[in-house]
């Protein structure tokens, strides 16, 4: 039976509507669907249907005349849309020759193509005895239901809550070595993300114990800052979509206390995703170590109220996880794409040293934290576009000086944005004039002093700057497919 694989699209990320049209989709398998159209972000259309609910089309699934459409329907610039002197309307003044303005379109999936697949249902964890009533552990379940899974197939998790008392992904682990499960070409996907909830039972602390210490001698743990329950390790094409995954810790301690709640963790995984994910009280969300062309998408991260730590231990009040996203130990060419922040994590949006070429992009939180992990200046190419930081006042929260050298900065909105200062435990041996960073669109104050190459620095309102995502920008130009819509 021909049939459309829908994704109900978060509310957070749906534009206001632009034309009214009831209209028929049809699909490349010749399946159709009356609905109206809402608005185009990225690869996918939104429409709504006669019942009112949202959904997403993926547009490389579309007829070839309903992809004409969608391009026809790309948006014009307001009135008083002001363009970028090294990008232009639709990137005719753009030279990436010559490095002012660095091409990330390639980052991403697929090398930014984002054509997720629609493998078949594979397996069904219900098939292996996994219950779904939140209390029985069903990790033993998963784990047999992701090994007996085929290539290019999806272990299918239906609607329930699922309790873990053990990560899924790793055979065993002996002092610091560890023994992962090396799967490629499959999918974990929810029934839906609204009605699967996987529950972290327990700390990874507690699974296995890890003991370290930080940079100024205090006792923590390796699971602070890495590892996952949902762990994958020596692959390739392997992803998680449509479901929620919480932590089950109470509420959150204070810095370098974690006990372990991480959500997913990609390690030498190439062209991963994870997409259409609910994050509630998680210690740490979606990390990567030597990740390449992974696509982090439509993810939300929230938190329970009692969840916030009240310590005021290294500003921890308010503070509901360590790092939320991180593009670690020289990952490259990954990006992280509309993501929603309603709670605050130490560290939001993370990179690492030796991390190049990596995007966050479409991501908007209560006060943001661009954390550039490093002591040296070893983490070129990176992009911020279209972020709304909220307060503004710690994107730049404890990164070492001169460690956003080469950091590009497009469209970035905080009520108390400024530029890195040299404030840091770290004396970082670079003057401001040598960061060669780009900001255009700042809503903080810049310099006034430009000069060719970089740094390069350009005045513009952020409401007014055009287009408003350079990422989205850069791939419509490669690709030749409308792709600018890109708001909350």
């Amino acid at each position: 039976m021909k049939h459309w694989i829908l994704t109900i699209a978060a509310v957070a990320s749906i534009h206001t509507v632009v034309l009214a049209e009831v209209r028929t989709w049809t699909s490349t398998e010749g399946a159709m669907l009356q609905a109206e159209f809402v608005s185009q972000s990225g690869d996918s259309v939104s429409v709504k249907r006669a019942d009112g609910s949202i959904v997403a089309l993926p547009i490389n699934r579309l007829s070839e005349s309903d992809q004409k459409w969608v391009r026809e329907q790309r948006d014009t610039p307001p009135a008083n849309a002001v363009y970028s002197e090294i990008w232009g309307k639709d990137g005719e003044r753009w030279n990436p020759e010559d490095e002012t303005l660095i091409d990330f379109s390639f980052a991403g999936y697929h090398e930014g193509k984002n054509d997720f697949p629609e493998w078949e249902e594979g397996t069904d964890v219900s098939d292996f005895g996994a219950v779904g009533d939140g209390k029985t552990d069903d990790a033993g379940a998963f784990k047999k239901a992701m090994a007996a899974c085929g290539e290019k197939q999806a272990v299918f998790i239906p609607n329930g809550t699922y309790k873990l008392m053990d990560w899924i992904g790793v055979d065993e682990m002996i002092d610091k070595w560890v023994k992962p499960t090396p799967k490629s070409h499959f999918v974990l996907r929810g029934e839906s993300r609204e009605g699967v909830t996987i529950l972290l039972g327990t700390g990874l602390e507690k699974i296995h114990s890890w003991p370290q210490t930080t940079g100024h001698g205090r006792p923590t743990s390796q699971w602070s800052w890495s590892g996952g329950f949902l762990w994958f390790q020596d692959g390739r094409e392997v992803g998680v979509e449509n479901l929620t995954i919480r932590g089950d810790g109470g509420t959150y301690d204070s810095h370098w206390n974690e006990h372990g709640y991480n959500a997913i963790f990609f390690r030498d995984i190439e062209n991963g995703w994870v997409r259409n994910v609910t994050l509630i009280d998680v210690d740490c969300g979606i990390l990567t170590n030597n990740g390449k062309h992974i696509t982090i998408e439509n993810v939300l991260f929230t938190s329970s109220k009692a969840r916030p730590s009240v310590s005021a231990f290294e500003d921890n009040q308010g503070v509901s996880g360590h790092h939320a996203i991180n593009f670690g130990a020289g990952s490259s060419w990954c990006v992280a794409d509309k993501i929603t922040f309603e709670n605050r994590f130490h560290h939001e949006l993370g990179v690492n040293g030796e991390t190049n070429h990596c995007v966050y992009s479409n991501c908007t939180g209560p006060n943001l934290h661009f954390d550039f992990h490093t002591h040296e200046d070893n983490i070129p190419h990176i992009l911020f576009t279209q972020i709304d930081a909220g307060e503004g006042d710690l994107v730049w929260r404890n990164n070492f000086y001169g460690a956003c050298s080469g950091g590009t900065f497009w469209n970035i909105k905080g009520r108390k944005l400024a530029l890195p200062k040299k404030e840091s435990w770290v004396t970082h041996p670079m003057l401001a004039e040598e960061m060669k960073t780009l900001f255009v669109g700042w809503e903080g104050k810049l310099p006034t002093d430009q000069v060719v190459g970089r740094p390069w620095f350009e005045k513009i309102d952020p409401d007014a700057l055009y287009p408003q995502n350079i990422y989205h920008a850069q791939r419509s130009k490669r690709f030749g497919i409308g792709s600018r819509k890109t708001g909350n």
